[in-house]
């Protein structure tokens, strides 16, 4: 059981990634300003990830900074703009793959949520800023 369990948490962000390349096909207007937006966030969780590694900014607090939680809210928080459906839908697989991540003990609630506490104002925040510009134009 927990073997499927560990496929399924593999399988996660591959599928969010299969939903982010949907949509950005779709919108062929908006993507050079989608994958800038992207790469940024993943410029964020890695350079986080880095200089968790270099400082032990984690470890401190006895946690420790999940970097497959951060690239999978990279995504969610792309997809949560989409429509009305993915806005529910994005955060509730989020915290499913949260739970998930602390029953296969890869990681606990307080790693994922100090994790995601970091990186998610700046990602909301070029989200945003991408949507608002798209729609100016």
């Amino acid at each position: 059981m927990m073997h499927l369990l560990a496929i399924i948490a593999d399988l996660y962000t591959p599928l969010l990634i299969f939903f982010w390349l949907f949509y950005l096909y779709r919108g062929a207007a908006t993507r050079g300003a989608e994958i800038k937006v992207l790469l940024f966030s993943l410029l964020l969780v890695y350079t986080v990830m880095l200089l968790d590694n270099y400082f032990n900014i984690w470890p401190i607090w006895g946690l420790d900074y999940s970097t497959h939680s951060a690239v999978a809210l990279v995504f969610v928080v792309n997809l949560i703009w989409r429509n009305k459906v993915l806005r529910l839908l994005a955060p509730l697989s989020l915290f499913a793959y949260c739970c998930l991540m602390r029953l296969l003990n890869y990681h606990s609630f307080a790693d994922t949520f100090m994790t995601i506490l970091v990186l998610l104002p700046a990602l909301l925040y070029w989200q945003k800023g991408l949507k608002n510009q798209l729609v100016c134009k």
